[in-house]
């Protein structure tokens, strides 16, 4: 099972790190066509006092948003939910460490990029994250 430090060397070894900072890590997948679209991996305490991996991908600035069709669309999906942080809407899902085997967060970082990117596409027709 995966524990923080097992997630980054995960991580290091499949993509290119453009930022890491301690308990963060940043980098960009591909998506569609030309698209690419950045990822964030943090590490996290959830409201259960236990680690977690907190995944993020950017959607768009909140002023540039249609808000009520941003949170149509972001419900359609199984996994993840909108957020607000700093001005940006993001797409996160969070999973939890020690109970997740480290193969299962590649599909994880593939739900995460690929919804925000159609979000992004949909909402803005941009590729701008």
């Amino acid at each position: 099972m995966a524990e923080w430090d097992d997630l980054v060397a995960f991580v290091r070894v499949r993509y290119e790190i453009m930022r890491q900072a301690d308990g963060e890590l940043w980098f960009r997948l591909p998506t569609t066509g030309e698209r690419t679209q950045l990822v964030a991996v943090r590490l996290v305490t959830g409201e259960d006092d236990h680690p977690w991996a907190q995944i993020t991908s950017p959607v768009g600035r909140v002023a540039d948003l249609d808000l009520p069709r941003l949170l149509e669309l972001a419900g359609e999906y199984v996994a993840g939910g909108a957020a607000a942080v700093d001005g940006v809407v993001v797409y996160r899902h969070s999973i939890p460490l020690g109970d997740t085997a480290l193969d299962g967060f590649d599909r994880s970082f593939r739900l995460v990029v690929d919804v925000a990117d159609r979000l992004e596409h949909e909402l803005t027709g941009a590729d701008e994250h």
